[in-house]
């Protein structure tokens, strides 16, 4: 991911960004020596002989940046993120865009946040969804039909031999991962937080033929495939599908009284075309990255033209956000384990 990041910053895709260091901890300290870190070297640090490269956040980071703000992107494995955000604030950050989930845990999140806030460094958050078209629309026609049903479906396309290294590299598990994007959504725009659920319907798990997987796969406990519907106090309800192994899809579904009103995948018919043209050309990359690409570009672009403004940026995601969406996935995680496993 923060290659992916750090690829468009290069090739020039983000007008009011420069990427001006990468700190890599692992292929550039201990891992330099294997293949994978020599790997890295010739595929990465060569490429790229513009940007600064280093093992750690120091007051050599953003040297050759010049003046004006100095972003942070933190894009590491979940558990480490709160080291390198510390890290980022201590080295003189002005502002940091943090991948989801930010965090392992909503205390760590909530002291990340306060450091940041004591620090007067605004915090972005990775979330891409909410500012994509496909959620945009279907916001808009389930704000135009009271008591409409949204379903928010996720995809990734990973084997299911591959499934033992995706639960150990997203130790986080699927709530707090790959499904934290959904959450974040019922949490920002339909009012579920973990105070106001009142029911979780699992029925669709076993109207499924897919159905719901728990599965311990060397030592890491985490579903294949969710589906269920929140339904909060006011009586809203969102359901919210995710499929490690479902092909590689985002879609917003509203329907209203049996009446289907709009579905909208992330991927329409003209931006097909490109994502197959972009898949040909890259067939080593993991699929969202192609698929989502559009969405990461604006996402760095908004949070660096915003910065340099002196604005939050319109549609991203604050860390207060993540910390209610993560409070849903705490919430989320036993309870359906309980009843699917």
């Amino acid at each position: 991911m923060g290659w992916f990041h750090g690829l468009q910053l290069v090739e020039g895709e983000c007008a009011s960004a420069r990427l001006s260091d990468v700190v890599e901890p692992w292929f550039l300290g201990p891992g330099k020596d294997s293949d994978a870190g020599a790997e890295f070297s010739k595929g990465v640090v060569d490429e790229w002989p513009d940007t600064r490269f280093s093992d750690a956040i120091s007051d050599q980071t953003w040297s050759t940046a010049g003046p004006g703000p100095k972003l942070a992107l933190i894009a590491g494995r979940t558990v480490d993120n709160p080291g390198f955000f510390r890290q980022a604030l201590k080295a003189g950050a002005t502002h940091i865009l943090l991948e989801k989930p930010g965090a392992p845990s909503v205390a760590e999140l909530e002291a990340m946040a306060a450091e940041a806030k004591a620090a007067n460094v605004p915090v972005f958050m990775g979330f891409i969804k909410n500012i994509s078209p496909y959620f945009t629309e279907a916001l808009e026609v389930a704000n135009g039909n009271p008591g409409a049903l949204v379903t928010l479906t996720s995809r990734n396309d990973y084997a299911k031999e591959d499934l033992a290294e995706c639960f150990e590299r997203n130790a986080e598990g699927l709530l707090k991962n790959m499904a934290i994007h959904e959450l974040a959504l019922a949490a920002t725009f339909f009012g579920m937080r973990a105070d106001t659920i009142v029911d979780v319907d699992t029925s669709g798990c076993d109207e499924s033929a897919d159905g719901c997987d728990l599965m311990t796969l060397n030592d890491f406990q985490d579903f294949q495939r969710l589906d269920f519907v929140l339904t909060n106090k006011e009586g809203g309800k969102v359901r919210i599908v995710a499929d490690r192994c479902g092909g590689d899809e985002c879609r917003a579904i509203v329907t209203k009284d049996g009446e289907e009103l709009l579905n909208r995948a992330m991927i329409d018919a003209p931006r097909q075309k490109v994502v197959e043209e972009r898949m040909k050309a890259h067939p080593d990359w993991i699929g969202y990255l192609i698929t989502q690409e559009p969405e990461y570009r604006e996402l760095k672009e908004r949070c660096a033209a915003a910065a340099v403004r002196g604005e939050f940026p319109e549609g991203v995601a604050t860390i207060e956000i993540a910390i209610e969406a993560l409070k849903l996935a705490e919430y989320l995680t036993p309870l359906l384990s309980a009843r699917l496993g």
